[in-house]
């Protein structure tokens, strides 16, 4: 992680939350979990979170959550398109999703 960086929440809550798409949730319930625990969240932050935890993804995966129609957004591509689009490139990534 970039000590640039600055994390609105802890490395291990993010970590944690992030873990449970490796373990079959959908990318959009927990994207939008972290979003309504840190109000001052926004997609762009959390793009980066969600890179830098995922590592093998590259910067492809950066609009897809920027346009991603959030809890915190009124326009975007439904959570469905977003689930996939995000397990499609985290599977060509190599991660088990």
């Amino acid at each position: 992680m970039k000590p640039s960086t600055k994390l609105p929440m802890s490395l291990s809550e993010s970590r944690y939350l992030l873990a449970q798409i490796l373990d079959g949730k959908s990318p959009s319930i927990v994207l939008n979990m972290m979003l309504e625990v840190v109000h001052d969240l926004d997609k762009h932050a959390l793009a980066d979170i969600f890179l830098e935890e995922y590592d093998r993804l590259d910067s492809r995966i950066l609009p897809v959550i920027w346009h991603w129609k959030s809890a915190k957004s009124i326009r975007g591509i439904s959570d469905q398109e977003f689930d996939e689009a995000v397990l499609t490139q985290m599977r060509s990534a190599g991660y088990m999703v």
